[in-house]
């Protein structure tokens, strides 16, 4: 293995140039910015696009025109993301002042090589670390110029692309199965729950606050609850302990009970507390439980994940001040409720489905850690590939 700079390897190291806005267009050439480079791995995210429509073929369009093998690197706020243009949806693309261009000389290095032993923690780190702007996140085009690269003979290059490549498909694949089975979960969810015929029940039926403080400090796990997530350590949400020093006036949630937000059960803060069996929440949450002779809890769930649900929410927000959803607002929702055996009918039923997604993201997770793992043993050179040729 050699060290070499991305520059002895790269036909150029440029970037795009202020002053695109004047081009933008509802069509024409693609306009890469920042958010198309995403967070882990070195597929463009190309769901969010913009585009430009150039006068003519000006200096500026020649110069930072994309083609094929082309690396990109976010160069302000979130650095040393990598993005690989391997296949672009337009004939042209082009890139903006915040994004890195380097051209790799394929008769050097393979691009594809380059593009994930960039994307690599260890090097994503480094590039972090070389920030030039002081307090503003920034690299300049100088310090990429000099970035070193470890590189292996083209022959181990082309092995570990092929390598990597399998752990990207088998990755893909997984999270197309999962966006699939998401889809079909939430047209069950219409289907069985909010199906017409279903008698309505208003949620003040069956459902009542809770409102115990922790006066006497027995409980000190604080909880928070997030729209992603559910009930979450805030230490875990924040990386640190967010909480007054006296917490005895918090709430205590306990397993199976329910708590929301008021001012944020509109973008789905709302969850039941599974993982843990109590916990304290700020003063600002409502806790609730249901009466169970009236509701199954799974069933209320999954009604919660629901469209519909989402919509009525929204819809009793928008008609405060502060856009909140007071408890009695909450209690005035309708819901689809038929028999108890029919909810836990149909409770099993998402359950399954909704257990079959919980397995195919684990199944993701773990691709992309063994990803991560082989990453690091083979772009760092600590397995060597023995080439075929020279056996």
């Amino acid at each position: 293995m050699s060290s070499v700079k991305i520059s002895d390897i790269s036909s150029f190291v440029t970037s795009g140039s202020r002053g695109w806005a004047s081009y933008y267009s509802n069509s024409g050439a693609l306009f890469l910015r920042m958010t198309n480079l995403p967070k882990n791995g070195i597929k463009l995210l190309l769901n969010d696009n913009k585009y430009v429509q150039l006068p003519d073929k000006s200096n500026e369009g020649k110069r930072t025109a994309l083609q094929y093998g082309d690396i990109l690197i976010s160069i302000t706020a979130e650095l040393g993301k990598i993005g690989f243009v391997e296949q672009l949806p337009d004939s042209e693309a082009y890139v903006n002042q915040h994004v890195c261009l380097v051209r790799p000389i394929q008769e050097k290095v393979h691009p594809k090589f380059l593009a994930y032993y960039l994307s690599s923690q260890p090097q994503r780190n480094l590039l972090n670390r070389l920030n030039d702007s002081g307090a503003k996140s920034g690299l300049n085009l100088s310090t990429i110029a000099k970035f070193p690269v470890i590189l292996p003979d083209k022959a181990t290059q082309e092995f570990i692309v092929d390598a990597l490549e399998q752990w990207d498909t088998a990755i893909e694949k997984t999270e197309t199965l999962i966006n699939a089975k998401e889809r079909q979960f939430g047209w069950l969810v219409t289907r069985l729950i909010n199906k017409s015929g279903h008698k309505k029940k208003q949620l003040s039926d069956f459902i009542s606050e809770v409102s115990v403080r922790n006066r006497g400090n027995e409980i000190d796990r604080v909880l928070s609850v997030t729209n992603r997530s559910g009930f979450v350590l805030p230490e875990d949400q924040f990386e640190r302990r967010v909480a007054s020093a006296n917490v005895s006036n918090y709430k205590i949630v306990q397993q199976g009970q329910y708590a929301y937000n008021p001012s944020r059960i509109n973008v789905g803060s709302i969850a039941r507390l599974d993982d843990w069996d109590n916990g304290i929440l700020s003063p600002m949450y409502t806790v609730f439980k249901l009466d169970q002779k009236i509701v199954n809890s799974d069933y209320f769930l999954h009604w919660l994940s629901s469209s519909e649900a989402k919509q009525r929410i929204k819809k009793s927000a928008q008609g405060s001040v502060r856009e909140t959803v007071s408890f009695g607002d909450l209690g005035a929702i309708p819901i689809c409720l038929p028999e108890l055996s029919v909810q836990q009918n149909i409770a099993n039923t998402l359950n399954t489905a909704q257990q079959e997604i919980t397995l195919l993201k684990k199944l993701a997770d773990q691709y992309r850690t063994q990803k991560r793992g082989l990453m690091q043993k083979l772009l760092s050179g600590e397995w060597h590939i023995k080439n075929k040729e020279a056996a």
